[in-house]
């Protein structure tokens, strides 16, 4: 048993060796092609967002300009300007550029570089889109048909997305292959196709629709460092004979309207439309910031004579509620299953430090579809991260996740530590190991994956 795993670790070190000398490797997504940024503008160890990165989420995928960058500052007053030509014309030019002024008014700001037709229009420049590819190695000693090592666990999608200028953002996610989905027959889903009007009527409303991951929890479902799983409060569903299939992290078909208010507060509300129902279903979120950037991405100033814990602290509480309603077909007809979920998270940043906590209660009237005697079933799940970035030039991040998930039928607890390392912004490496002890058994799972962008 021993020379196997010391087999299968020289196997793994060797493959991440390759992957770090790959040097053609270079190119980046589609946000970072169109605002000719790197990677780690919005990210920590990629996909995972930082703040800056959160709130361009939160703004549309709209640019976001500090104050001080807004409006060049005038040029001092008797600024010298030199040329030839036009004796004239050039002493007017002198003039303007020494005061600032153009004929008594400011001088317009300059126009954004680029193809001016197309700025004008709104259309992007470039085609705002992108790949994502996730490949694992996937260990498990007590696998029911013995096939202890998987290579086949893979994700490969689409990503598209972008602004308008500043009136509107747009995004859109395709799963063109995933190993999970073709277990079940199918190969490709829309995950995400969603535009979001901004500040409708000059008001700080936004108004988003299509298909998305409800507004629920801090974090979507790929904002992890984590190759296997999200959060268990994300995306547990409730056990039974007909598990529900509800998640935190589904997309629905949903119009939403959220705002960002005195530049900490986020609030979010919307109506799901779920196919096949005769009812909508709905949910509401709020969040506060306290510390660090604002929801607006503007850092606050800093005294750097008398620094403190405080300066470098962040603090974000969020809290939902959805009350919603499934059908074992999906057809509105016969057995049905109405449910709520509430909870809370808080995510806490300190420098490199990075911890995570969630929670959700929930209650499903009949989960297992009966059309006889329901059975109520209620619902406790917590997860907890701790992350901690060592930054350059190791470019690394070391993890440990617990969780405790109870869903009515028994309850389950899961101790995930994980090492992930970037060799390049746009490629992630990760080693993780997985011990679940379950009320069936107790599962160990060891995975090597890598993600990539491009």
């Amino acid at each position: 048993m021993q020379s196997r795993a010391a087999i299968a670790l020289l196997l793994l070190t060797a493959a991440a060796c390759v992957l770090v000398n790959v040097d053609s490797a270079h190119a980046i997504p589609a946000f970072s092609r169109q605002h000719k940024t790197e990677c780690s503008t919005c990210h920590t160890i990629y996909p995972e967002l930082n703040e800056y990165g959160e709130a361009f989420q939160r703004n549309s995928y709209v640019p976001l300009v500090k104050k001080s960058e807004t409006k060049a500052p005038a040029p001092a007053a008797g600024a010298a300007v030199s040329g030839e030509g036009d004796p004239e014309l050039l002493a007017q030019l002198k003039s303007q550029a020494a005061t600032g002024q153009v004929d008594g008014k400011t001088a317009p700001e300059q126009k954004v570089q680029g193809n001016e037709g197309l700025w004008l229009a709104g259309i992007p420049e470039l085609l705002p889109v992108s790949f994502r590819a996730t490949q694992n190695i996937v260990y498990n000693n007590d696998a029911a048909d013995n096939h202890k090592f998987d290579f086949a666990t893979r994700t490969f999608v689409l990503n598209g997305g972008g602004a308008f200028r500043d009136k509107a953002g747009f995004y859109a996610s395709f799963i063109l292959s995933s190993h999970a989905q073709d277990s079940v027959g199918r190969d490709r889903d829309l995950h995400e196709l969603f535009i979001q009007w901004r500040n409708l009527l000059d008001t700080p409303f936004n108004i988003k629709f299509g298909r998305f991951e409800p507004r629920l929890n801090l974090w979507k479902s790929n904002n992890k460092i984590t190759t296997a799983s999200t959060l268990a409060p994300l995306s547990f569903s409730v056990a039974g004979v007909f598990p529900s299939r509800f998640t935190q992290t589904s997309s629905q078909d949903a119009l939403e309207a959220n705002a960002i208010l005195w530049k900490r507060v986020f609030v979010a509300g919307g109506i799901v439309d779920r196919d096949g129902q005769d009812r909508k279903e709905g949910y509401g979120h709020i969040s506060v910031k306290l510390g660090g950037t604002d929801f607006h991405g503007e850092e606050p100033e800093m005294d750097l004579e008398n620094e403190s814990i405080f300066d470098y602290l962040t603090v974000t509480f969020g809290g939902f509620g959805y009350a919603g309603r499934n059908t074992f077909d999906d057809t509105g007809i016969g057995a049905q299953n109405r449910f709520y979920r509430a909870g809370g998270d808080m995510d806490l940043q300190y420098k490199r430090l990075r911890i995570k906590v969630s929670g959700v209660h929930g209650w499903d009237e009949n989960p297992d579809y009966s059309s006889f005697t329901p059975v109520e079933r209620d619902s406790v799940v917590i997860g907890s991260e701790a992350e901690y970035y060592l930054g350059s030039p190791v470019n690394a991040a070391l993890l440990f996740r617990y969780e405790y998930q109870d869903d009515g039928v028994g309850i389950t607890r899961r101790y995930v530590p994980v090492v992930a390392y970037t060799p390049l912004q746009n490629v992630k490496l990760t080693l993780e190991y997985r011990y679940e002890d379950a009320p069936v058994a107790i599962s160990r799972i060891a995975l090597a994956g890598v993600t990539y962008a491009f």
